[in-house]
Order: structure tokens, then sequence, then C-alpha cells
């Protein structure tokens, strides 16, 4: 369900993107811009979307876990556990980093492939 509202977020921001750069896209085919050309710049908008999401999650993550180690290890001594919680380690963190630029870059295609061939230039 969370992946599928990522997708559906930054695909929706795409489309708005797209929808206020409708005029530029318009003379950009009249010029002879193909498709793949004018897609790429919002391709790279989903992979920034990606990699800001990825950190802030790892942020997030990271400061959830500073704030309750407190009270885990109150609860963990109560039961005499030994338990700890521990921060994400390199390969966890670039698989948090690579899934959200993964979700950027699908929903982003998603939506430039499917409004970009909507838009043609008015005829005269």
């Amino acid at each position: 369900m969370l992946l599928s509202a990522v997708l559906f977020i930054v695909s929706n921001t795409i489309r708005l993107s797209i929808i206020s750069k409708r005029e530029e896209i318009e003379v950009m085919k009249l010029v002879g811009a193909t498709d793949a050309f004018i897609q790429r710049p919002f391709l790279y908008t989903g992979f920034w979307y990606g990699v800001l999401g990825g950190l802030l999650a790892f942020l997030v993550s990271e400061a959830l876990l500073w704030w309750l180690r407190g009270a885990i290890s109150e609860i963990t001594q109560l039961y005499q556990s030994d338990f700890q919680i521990q921060p994400m380690n390199l390969p966890e963190f670039l698989s948090v980093i690579l899934l959200a630029v993964l979700l950027g870059v699908v929903g982003s295609y998603l939506s430039v492939r499917r409004h970009i061939r909507a838009i043609e230039p008015a005829g005269p």
C-alpha cells in the first residue's frame, strides 16, 4: 500500500509539472523534439525526488530510533533482556535509497509516458 501511495504521489507531482509546462512542451514538439527528449528532465526530477525521499526516510527513522532508545532500554531492563536497536548499516541504507529512487523514477516514467503523448501542438 505504501509503495503504491508513493508511486501515486510522485506521478501526480510530475503530472502537475507537465501541465504547468504544457506550452513549452508544445513548442518543443513544434520544433521537432522527440518525446524521449522531452521526457528526460521529468525523469531526472523523479530521480531526485527519490533520492531526497530516501534520505528523508533515513533521517526520520534514525531520529525515531534515537528518540525511542531510552524507552526501549528501560523496558528491556524490566524483562532482564539485552535487546538493543541497531541503526541502519550501509547495505540497508543503500537499499532504502535504491528503493526510493526506483519508486521516483517509475512513478515519473508512468506519468510522463502517459501525459507527454497526449500533448500535441494545436494546428493553424
